[in-house]
């Protein structure tokens, strides 16, 4: 009877392929985790890019990743043999955790250039495929993409577009929006779209609130007490409601408005920001894209409280970062320039 450690469970073979179009540096990052997944080293630096902010080395920890790519290979029921796309740089967590599941799971994955309108062939379907909200909306905007083709599709990254959530809302297979982060390994918690603003955690993840501020804990992946910069009203240790940012709140009048929630109430393409006002301290002000319909969004506001309805309604096309985040610092400072001169 052999006294060592046990055998360490292999796990079925996956089938990595990569597009012909795929640059050297793609193929490079998606090689790098591949070769420390067969190593035996218990950490992974991840090299960011630095796209949405300055570069740094990130340090992950194989059990913690093992135990992130578990619990989404449970919740979506991925199996041996089926087929996901690489959409994402590898050099994002995002990236990286479709690779490692990928890898645990024994998927086929078609590794394909990072795109705003992803590669993908018409007829081929995936059974599970991970996007950021700027590559569903190209998507979604291109008469020859068919949405049966994606069995299965999640999005993260950024905050949904009221109007491009009701799109993807009428796709005949399921969308998820996640929570998550860097700290947390990816999503810790899932909603589907059209089922309403409510995110369920993953099993395991448990929910808390410090004053306005989400608590997440998941002692699978190491966090404990992760105090986040995100307002949520927590319904219950399962589930919440994403409110905003903190860091991003507009403070009118001694009151803290969360912008994301105007927006959500819109229905339409428009940022809420806040522009400096010596009465209100900052005054709401709303930009939408041009087009959009002032009566019907004003018969929207109704819903929210008087004072978190905008001042000022205004129309201007909406920049957006790389990330396909708005770039609410341009819109303010447009918004704020336009108002002085009236």
């Amino acid at each position: 009877m052999s006294r060592g450690r046990p055998p360490k469970l292999r796990a079925p073979p996956a089938e990595l392929a990569f597009s012909a179009a795929c640059s050297t540096a793609r193929r490079r990052e998606v090689e790098a985790v591949l070769a420390w997944w067969n190593s035996d080293s218990a950490t992974y630096f991840l090299q960011t890019s630095g796209s949405t902010g300055a570069p740094k080395e990130l340090v992950l920890e194989r059990r913690y990743v093992e135990a992130s790519a578990r619990a989404t290979l449970a919740y979506f029921g991925l199996k041996e043999g089926m087929r996901s796309p690489l959409l994402l740089s590898a050099q994002t967590v995002g990236g990286f955790m479709m690779v490692v599941r990928a890898l645990m799971a024994g998927l086929k994955l078609d590794v394909l250039p990072v795109e705003r309108r992803p590669a993908t062939r018409p007829g081929l379907r995936y059974d599970f495929v991970a996007l950021v909200p700027e590559q569903a909306a190209a998507l979604a905007s291109d008469p020859q993409f068919n949405p049966k083709d994606f069995r299965c599709t999640l999005l993260g990254g950024a905050d949904l577009r009221p109007e491009l959530e009701s799109v993807l809302a009428e796709w005949p297979r399921p969308v998820y929006h996640g929570y998550g982060m860097t700290e947390t390994l990816s999503h810790v918690a899932l909603r589907q779209l059209g089922g309403g603003r409510r995110y369920t955690g993953l099993p395991g993840v448990l929910f808390a609130q410090k004053g306005e501020a989400l608590v997440v804990d998941d002692p699978a992946r190491g966090v404990r007490g992760l105090v986040t910069t995100d307002a949520a009203q927590v319904i219950s240790y399962r589930e919440f409601e994403w409110l905003g940012r903190l860091d991003g709140a507009v403070v009118s009048a001694g009151k803290k408005i969360f912008p994301e929630a105007v927006e959500s109430a819109s229905g339409c393409e428009g940022v809420a920001v806040g522009v400096p006002d010596p009465r209100w301290g900052q005054m709401l002000v709303w930009v939408g894209a041009p087009g959009f319909d002032s009566h019907q969004i004003a018969l929207k506001w109704e819903a929210l409280p008087s004072w978190q309805r905008p001042k000022h309604v205004l129309e201007h096309a909406i920049p957006y970062l790389a990330s396909g985040k708005p770039d609410r610092q341009a819109v303010a400072r447009w918004a704020a320039q336009e108002l002085a001169l009236r």
